[in-house]
């Protein structure tokens, strides 16, 4: 496969998500330069990636790539677009750390998704994070070739996509970009205000941010857990009258608890939040009964909006 192949079916969609998320959660600006292969031998770790292992047809490692100035620029630009608050932060701390695995969790979600809807012989890990450059050697063992994309941002600086390649065998397949949006709550009574809601996200982060929004709406009596599994136990012991529910997580994810919600006998009405839009995934939990689904990202400027119109229950 040749890098312009690789670039095209590979390397696009999660470069142009990247591009569309960096406006999104920053409105920071950015701009993808032309690809090119790197020499293996002259690879360096720059700091901060977002990962994801690339398994079947091909077998690599895609890395969106920073040096932490860059990171700390962004991460951020992605804390005052999300709060509405100016950060300069020097280092990367748990906040920034927080802020950089949303928009990484974010971009590599919705372009797995994307390469998902297709039938297409790989597949990809879950995002994971490396700041450690002692740990760079092991993702190079075995790896022939580095196609890398430059991304500039305005006002800021660069960070780089790389796709580090072990072995291809697969023939390429045109991908084109879809745009996502969300699954609107069918319901037309309004949450009372008084209702008891709860928060499920492994983000601290976006748990803070969907209480602020909750906040300007007029909803106080907010609880919050971190993981699918503390929400079924939470569902049986608060009784919330209300869920806003993230999908992937640690140890259970939101499918799998929203089933356990059901399967105990629960009817509270549940919204799912995530950046993955899988058809099959969102089928499966209207299956189990859900009050719609929000797609990430949401900001400070139209969260409490987006909140808002999904905050109903039936007649």
């Amino acid at each position: 496969m040749s890098v312009e192949a690789l670039y095209k079916v590979i390397l696009y969609p999660f470069i142009n998500e990247s591009l569309a998320s960096l406006t999104a959660m920053t409105n920071l600006v950015g701009e993808a330069g032309d690809a090119f292969v790197d020499n293996v031998d002259d690879f360096r770790f720059k700091g901060y990636a977002v990962c994801s292992e690339v398994t079947g047809g091909l077998d690599g490692v895609i890395m969106m790539h920073h040096y932490p100035e860059t990171a700390i620029a962004i991460g951020n630009s992605v804390c005052e677009h999300m709060f509405e608050e100016k950060y300069q932060f020097t280092e990367i701390n748990e906040d920034l750390s927080n802020a950089l695995a949303e928009w990484g969790n974010t971009i590599v979600g919705r372009s797995t998704d994307l390469h998902g809807r297709y039938s297409l012989d790989y597949k990809f890990s879950s995002p994971y994070f490396v700041h450690d450059v002692n740990d760079m050697d092991k993702y190079l063992v075995g790896v022939k070739e580095v196609i890398t994309v430059p991304i500039s941002v305005n006002g800021v600086g660069r960070y780089y996509f790389n796709l580090l390649i072990r072995n291809v065998e697969y023939q390429s397949i045109g991908v084109k970009r879809e745009a996502s949006t969300g699954i609107a709550n069918p319901h037309s009574k309004v949450l009372p205000s008084e209702s008891k809601i709860l928060l499920v996200d492994d983000s601290a982060m976006i748990r803070k941010a969907l209480k602020r929004y909750l906040s300007q709406l007029g909803y106080s009596n907010v609880i919050e857990a971190n993981d699918g599994a503390v929400a079924v136990t939470m569902v049986q012991q608060e009784q919330p009258d209300f869920m806003i529910m993230d999908v992937v997580m640690g140890e259970m994810n939101g499918d799998q608890a929203l089933a356990n919600i059901r399967a105990n006998g629960s009817n509270v009405p549940v919204v799912m939040l995530s950046s993955v839009t899988d058809k099959a995934l969102i089928e499966r939990c209207q299956s189990y009964g859900i009050s719609g689904f929000i797609f990430k990202p949401i900001q400070a400027d139209t969260g409490a909006e987006i909140i808002k119109d999904y905050l109903k229950i039936a007649q």
